[in-house]
């Protein structure tokens, strides 16, 4: 992985590209969308999980702030891919708090599967590959041809009835009650996930496809022209 870094404006332009059609998405990104991005960027600042019984481990779940109120903070690609998936999170029905008391938990997973996210054949090009060529990852079968499976899914489980959880749990809690994430290679283990799962677990669940967002999402950052929100922070 490369240390290439990008400002508040590029990251911007990136997600709306990547959230958006091709076709759809010319021009800049509108200012509800750019709000979205900030105010999750913001609660990431504000969030205090110092009291939570299981602390994350990390302190941001998308980029540390630069310590120069003066100076634009630099984001990662990796960076970028955590706020794409929340962007998922919050179109999937989540709150914005939720998405980023949840992002602190799962960015340490994430970073971890971001550069094998990475790793072609792409996810992105609407193309099938011969599960022959990639014997590293998990096949589906079409027919009788067998293919690539890039896709990774991560099964995420919230429970919005507190009132069904036992008291100690509930009162333990710093936030909403999100059960430990399940990561899924390829269609068939999600398959396998959500058999064990349903009905008998659980009965509502949500999935996130992660591949896609990673490669979309770096694939147009590295088309992303020169953006200045703020003074730039000077290399080391």
């Amino acid at each position: 992985m490369t240390n290439e870094t990008y400002g508040r404006g590029q990251i911007e332009w990136a997600l709306w590209r990547a959230f958006t059609p091709l076709g759809v998405s010319s021009g800049d990104a509108p200012r509800k969308f750019r709000t979205r991005i900030k105010r999750l960027l913001d609660i990431d600042r504000e969030l205090d999980l110092s009291k939570a019984e299981v602390r994350p481990e990390i302190e941001y779940a998308f980029a540390e702030p630069d310590a120069d109120a003066g100076v634009e903070t630099a984001y990662t690609p990796c960076d970028v891919f955590c706020l794409g998936v929340a962007l998922d999170l919050l179109d999937s029905g989540f709150k914005q708090s939720e998405v980023v008391f949840l992002m602190r938990y799962l960015r340490t997973d994430l970073e971890e599967f971001f550069p094998e996210l990475l790793k072609p054949p792409s996810i992105t090009d609407r193309q099938r590959h011969r599960a022959v060529d990639h014997p590293d990852f998990p096949s589906i079968k079409e027919g009788q041809r067998e293919y690539a499976d890039r896709r990774v899914f991560v099964v995420l489980k919230k429970v919005e009835l507190t009132e069904i959880i036992p008291p100690k749990t509930k009162k333990s809690a710093a936030g909403p009650i999100i059960l430990e994430p399940v990561f899924c290679h390829g269609v068939e283990a999600l398959a396998e996930e959500i058999h064990d799962l349903m009905p008998n677990r659980r009965r509502a669940v949500t999935i996130l496809e992660l591949a896609a967002t990673a490669q979309s999402s770096r694939a147009w950052l590295a088309k992303a022209p020169p953006i200045r929100r703020g003074r730039p922070k000077e290399k080391e």
